[in-house]
């Protein structure tokens, strides 16, 4: 039954946007992806229909208040099933990212460096536009940015990119994957053989967080 009804949500476009009229609620608006005529048809072109709701989620609870409503009950369901789980990819997303910030945060601190906590706009088109917290940081004359890019990727569940400032070179990118996140840099510095070389991905720690900040500071030089 919940695999039907997904099947059914999913014939409808979405876009999400900040409610104007409700603080920390979002509107979602439903449109039933038109069908394409046959060559054979002669289809006359009407209005679409718009379902329009207000949505508000309060810890564990989430409020629905339509403002252009379907007729038939199962489809309101419907909508309101997938507007509650756009909502809960979006929360579990921005939840993992505010998890990130303080926890690299804390580290950076610890190893001198000094951080502040600021905000990205996120142009979203499944989840709606948002903001997602990011880090500056900045030790002596080096300055880099803690930004997010994207909430999925192939093979991630979330990448963030951790720059150079001001030219953004972008030699470290953090994956989330297999419940954690993992660090991937490429040393600018020469090998052997006269090529940067590329590290493994290894999993964030603070040690493996240092390395690439040393790197980066001596980059930077």
């Amino acid at each position: 039954m919940a695999k039907n009804s997904a099947t059914q949500a999913a014939s409808y476009s979405v876009n999400i946007l900040e409610d104007p009229d409700t603080n920390g609620a979002l509107r979602f608006t439903f449109v039933p992806k038109a069908v394409r005529p046959t060559s054979t048809e002669k289809a006359t072109v009407e209005a679409m229909p718009q379902y329009i709701v207000s949505v508000q989620n309060h810890a564990n609870e989430t409020n629905f208040k339509w403002i252009n409503r379907p007729v038939q009950e199962s489809t309101q369901r419907e909508l309101e099933a997938a507007a509650r789980q756009k909502i809960s990819i979006r929360l579990e997303w921005l939840e993992k990212l505010r998890k990130l910030v303080a926890t690299v945060k804390n580290w950076a601190q610890e190893l001198d460096w000094a951080t502040k906590t600021v905000d990205k706009k996120i142009e979203d088109a499944e989840l709606g536009n948002y903001k997602a917290p990011g880090l500056l940081l900045q030790h002596e004359t080096v300055r880099l940015f803690l930004e997010p890019i994207a909430r999925t990727a192939p093979g991630a569940e979330g990448v963030v990119d951790l720059y150079l400032m001001p030219s953004y070179d972008d030699i470290a990118n953090l994956y989330f994957y297999n419940n954690r996140w993992h660090i991937h840099y490429l040393f600018k510095r020469a090998s052997n053989n006269g090529k940067a070389r590329e590290e493994e991905a290894k999993p964030l720690t603070k040690e493996s967080l240092r390395k690439v900040f040393d790197e980066m500071k001596a980059h930077a030089e």
